[in-house]
């Protein structure tokens, strides 16, 4: 019998040796895998802040680019001048109407003058309790740097209004080029905060770290890294944001790609520097997803370990080995029931060209609107038609071939059942089997998209706003240049706004706006771009037309807005002043010096009462 036994020892023996073996590769592949699932969450987030910080920049750069080019263009208007020259009432009022039109284009919250003594002598506030008027602002650097020649600009509590504003300033320049002045556009970015609602950690800073904006109001006017006392007293000093404590929320300054704690969680920090004086944008990601998807490479490294070790359960405790298979499966199917993420399984098709289901998990019936009952057992294709035409069909079959998981990025999925956006991230399994990991992002690609429209659409009259009016524009006028072709741009002012608004309401004057868009979508071409610029301007960049077909163009507005005048229980008449320039590729211009012409001739029209004036 010793004889007998001595064999069965080695054999034990060696098994558990190579079991031992075996289960410890799989064991250190699967903790190199949790890693590698670790480091793509943390890739992930760094990409989604990337993508949110860079949007955001995108639309703050954007109003503070446009109130200076519109404070620059202030500056050189031909009303301004006089009254810093004269100081005669007649060039006040000249000028305070110039401030008046500006800050409603603008939509700022003051518009105003100062002599070179820093002096305001004409605002756009004139006529509210906290007016400029008479108020000198000599010490603020928007004023020093333009009296200097220099551009202003600058952030701060206003000293009167006690709001937040940022201040574009610009000199203003006599005929023989001495300044004279400084014209100054305040715009108010309280409205900002709206915008900022899903960003709770989302700050506008100094150089200094204060807090000038936050998705969090509480946290504005404090400091976001600490500060000396020299800076606290110089800040105080200066009245920029008025007499605050700046209590610092973190330890020490962040910069771009830190990782920090803060209120018992981690975040990844991003920080982009978005002004020649150092403001920064920064941005606090939480990084629980990497905790997800390291959970994820446990999960599947200790099932593999699992299934490694039942042969040798079975050969050593074959009594218990059914009951540990049986734990182990539960442990897995009930992990793999609660995932929020959709799970789905595949093996190859017997013909090497598709994928057969064989396990979904109750989030992927949610997320793909399907049940297991019907997709289990059939093609991935036969299931989900749509699967061929966004590129995760490719990925599964470079996966199942090379054995190399991918991440399939944001697509838009759609068949005749749903259309969704899904992120994916597909592996193979040792088994041979494809394992697909994905989300549903439709909310944040839509909330993206709404972000975007919103940045670009008037929500009065659903045309294009500024903003997109002139991304827009910048475009066409490329392809007229590359195709030789015309194209007219229309410069329209809606006559009497400030009349209806006086004497018939503000709601009267919207539907006035909303009538005057209305009778340009009926003129012009759905090809044609339309945009209200602001306050009542309005413009159209009519595509592959010339000077002949203005006359067809303005003859219809014109008829449009009689038929809408000859309308009973209207209270007022429409009357809309237009100018009218032509695009000529053999002479490019800027989209700006065209709109100045077309502007132009827009006021000679609207002095001499005729009709339309080119």
């Amino acid at each position: 019998m010793s004889t007998i036994r001595a064999p069965k020892n080695v054999f034990s023996n060696i098994g558990l040796m190579s079991y031992s073996t075996l289960l410890f590769i799989v064991a250190g592949t699967g903790w190199f895998a949790t890693g590698y699932l670790g480091a793509k969450a943390g890739q992930e987030i760094r990409e989604d802040s990337e993508s949110t910080i860079t949007l955001l920049r995108a639309h703050f750069t954007a109003e503070f680019d446009k109130a200076e080019r519109a404070v620059q263009a202030l500056s050189g208007s031909p009303w301004i001048l006089p009254a810093l020259v004269s100081r005669k009432d007649p060039d006040i009022a000249n000028a305070n109407s110039v401030l008046d039109r500006y800050n409603s284009s603008l939509n700022a919250s003051a518009t105003y003058l100062m002599d070179g003594n820093g002096l305001t002598i004409a605002s756009s506030n004139r006529n509210d309790p906290d007016s400029f008027v008479g108020k000198t602002f000599q010490f603020r650097p928007y004023f020093t740097q333009a009296i200097s020649g220099v551009p202003g600009r600058y952030f701060a509590l206003g000293t009167t209004s006690l709001k937040r504003g940022f201040y574009a300033s610009s000199a203003v320049r006599d005929t023989d080029g001495r300044i004279v002045g400084v014209a100054v556009i305040k715009r108010n970015i309280d409205e900002d905060e709206v915008a900022l609602g899903g960003y709770p950690y989302f700050f506008l800073v100094d150089p200094n770290g204060i807090i000038f904006l936050s998705g969090s109001k509480e946290l504005n006017f404090r400091s976001l890294w600490p500060i000396s006392r020299e800076t606290r007293l110089a800040l105080l000093q200066s009245k920029q944001f008025g007499e605050k404590g700046f209590d610092a929320i973190l330890p020490l300054e962040v910069s771009d790609g830190m990782d920090i704690p803060f209120n018992g969680k981690n975040y990844l920090v991003s920080r982009k520097v978005i002004d020649p004086d150092g403001w920064s944008i920064v941005f606090m990601a939480p990084t629980e997803r990497i905790l997800i998807y390291k959970s994820v490479g446990v999960v599947v490294t200790l099932w593999m370990c699992t299934v490694i070790a039942v042969p040798f359960i079975i050969n050593y405790r074959a009594a218990r080995s059914a009951e540990k298979v049986r734990n182990s499966e539960a442990r897995f199917r009930e992990l793999f029931n609660t995932m929020k993420s959709g799970v789905a399984i595949y093996r190859p098709a017997d013909n090497g060209q598709d994928f057969i289901i064989t396990d979904i998990n109750p989030a992927g019936e949610r997320i793909s609107q399907v049940t297991k009952q019907d997709i289990v057992g059939r093609s991935i294709t036969a299931a989900f038609p749509g699967v061929r035409e966004h590129g995760l069909f490719d990925v599964m079959k470079q996966v199942w071939r090379t054995g190399v998981h991918q991440y399939h990025p944001v697509s838009l999925y759609s068949d005749n059942r749903l259309s969704l956006w899904v992120e994916n991230t597909v592996y193979r399994l040792a088994s041979g089997e494809i394992v697909a990991i994905y989300d549903d992002v439709s909310d944040r690609k839509r909330m993206e998209a709404e972000i975007l429209t919103l940045s670009i659409t008037d929500p009065l009259t659903g045309l294009h706003n500024r903003r997109g009016f002139l991304s827009l524009a910048e475009q066409q006028l490329k392809l007229s240049e590359r195709n030789r072709r015309r194209m007219l741009l229309f410069f329209a002012d809606l006559d009497g706004l400030k009349w209806i608004n006086d004497m018939l309401g503000h709601e009267e004057g919207d539907r006035a706006l909303i009538e005057a868009a209305t009778v340009f979508k009926a003129t012009f071409r759905t090809s044609d771009i339309m945009a209200r610029l602001g306050g009542d301007e309005f413009a159209v960049l009519a595509i592959d037309t010339d000077e002949i077909q203005s006359e067809i163009f303005t003859a219809r507005l014109q008829h449009l807005i009689d038929t809408q005048n000859n309308l009973k229980d209207h209270k007022y008449k429409l009357s809309i002043s237009v100018g009218c320039a032509c695009y000529d590729p053999e002479k490019p211009c800027s989209i700006n010096e065209l709109m100045a012409q077309a502007d132009k001739l827009m006021y000679v029209h609207k002095q001499g009462r005729k009709l339309f004036s080119f």
